[in-house]
């Protein structure tokens, strides 16, 4: 698979998510691939992409979506983590804080940067939700998901039909 190039404006509704294939930590620990878009070919997808495993911010930011997991579940969408951090940083933040839902390894950004949310200044990801539905198509986009804000959260419930 190539290497998917870096945009320069986060990725919008309509445009078809960036192809990647990438290791992820899951809630006990284990190892599994997340391949895009084949993870969304059952389902919508919800990409949570984040700076740094342990911070206090990205932990709120992970925490806020894993208080809805169930219904998002419920609904068929997979959620996943994303961020730069390797394996075994996504190893111990799963051990401390139990998500239930695997976290990405993109170690070298290209993930990140594919989807527009690199920082190139602090070499990471930024904050955003980002809902792909069948087909690869990114139907919402939450940039600078701020964890403290529900309407980022209500909005990608809007966007599912979980509320009218």
């Amino acid at each position: 698979m190539s290497e998917p190039a870096p945009r320069e404006l986060p990725i919008a509704a309509g445009d078809v998510a960036p192809a990647f294939d990438l290791t992820a930590v899951d809630t006990g620990g284990g190892q599994l691939q997340v391949r895009m878009p084949k993870a969304a070919e059952d389902g919508p997808v919800l990409l949570i992409f984040y700076q740094d495993d342990g911070m206090p911010i990205c932990t709120r930011e992970l925490t806020a979506i894993a208080l809805d997991y169930e219904l998002l579940a419920g609904a068929g969408v997979r959620v996943f983590g994303i961020n730069t951090n390797g394996l075994g940083s996504h190893g111990k933040f799963q051990e401390r804080d139990h998500f239930p839902f695997p976290l990405i390894s993109d170690f070298h950004g290209e993930a990140v940067k594919a989807y527009g949310f690199w920082d190139a200044e602090e070499r990471k990801s930024r904050r955003a939700l980002v809902l792909v539905g069948q087909g690869g198509v990114v139907r919402h986009v939450v940039p600078h998901f701020n964890p403290g804000n529900v309407n980022g959260k209500v909005e990608i419930f809007e966007a599912l039909g979980l509320l009218s």
